[in-house]
Formats: structure tokens, sequence, C-alpha cells
């Protein structure tokens, strides 16, 4: 039996933003190597880590979650009580989502994952509107993953 390739770092850019991932298996198929990582895992775990980012989402994270949940821009925006046009301007950095909103956003996410209650509590503890509204800092936080832990293929 081949022993595995692991990779300590590498940045994964296949979700439309940069995350890290940690401990990367590698298999070869057809010749090249590839992630041995699932996927499906990869978006659900990258979803939960958005909605307790401490920064304010990103256009490109907005857009995964957006899309991640099969949804127009105009279907996003109803849910969320704004335009299509709004929702396109978040997407596109032309401006922030109002704080109020994101935390709707977040809890939305939660409710996706079937979050248990808990969950819903640590979200309100941890990232509040208020705090989101202050927030002056580069979004633009790295998501850090340890793949090896979290991501294995089945």
């Amino acid at each position: 039996m081949k022993k595995r390739k692991i990779l300590p770092k590498v940045i994964y850019k296949g979700l439309g933003f940069p995350i890290t991932l940690l401990n990367v298996p590698v298999k070869e198929m057809f010749g090249e190597e590839v992630y041995d990582i699932n996927l499906n895992t990869l978006q659900i775990v990258v979803l939960g880590l958005l909605a307790h980012k401490l920064a304010p989402l990103t256009g490109d994270e907005l857009r995964f979650i957006r899309k991640y949940c099969e949804m127009t821009s105009t279907s996003f925006g109803t849910l969320f009580g704004v335009t299509h046009a709004a929702v396109l301007k978040w997407e596109n950095e032309k401006c922030r989502v109002n704080p109020a909103t994101e935390m709707c956003i977040r809890l939305f996410i939660l409710d996706r994952l079937h979050a248990k209650d808990k969950e819903f509590r640590s979200l309100y503890h941890e990232v509040s509107v208020q705090r989101l509204a202050e927030y002056t800092k580069d979004i633009h936080l790295p998501i850090e993953i340890n793949a090896k832990e979290k991501l294995l293929a089945a």
C-alpha cells in the first residue's frame, strides 16, 4: 500500500475566496496528485466558520453562502428584505451589509446547518450586531481548517 502524502499548508480557492487548509492528504489519480478531502464537508465546515466569523462577511463569502443555498440574488434579497441590486452591491463590495441584516444571514446559515439551540446562543454572545457595526479593520480574515481532522474523504 502506498503511503499517503500530506501537504502541511495549502491555500484553497475553490469556493471563491482563499481558505488555508492544513495537513492536506493527497492521493494520486490518473497520474495527477489531488487533494483527498471531502468537498461537501469542506463547504459545510466553511459555512459554520463564516457564521461565527468575528469580522463582517466579505462579498465573496456572501456569494458563496447564496450559491451554496442555491438562491438567486433576488430570492436571497427577498429573504432579508432587500433588492437583488443590494445583494449584488454586497457581493461586489460596493457597500457593506447592515450589521443587523448580517446577523440575520448568520442565523440563516446556522438554521440551514440544523444547528442546535446552544450554537445559536453561542453566535449571539460571540458576534454582536454592535461589534459588526464597529468593525473597521480589514474584513478579509483568513479561514484556516485542519483538513486531516475535519475533511478526510469517505
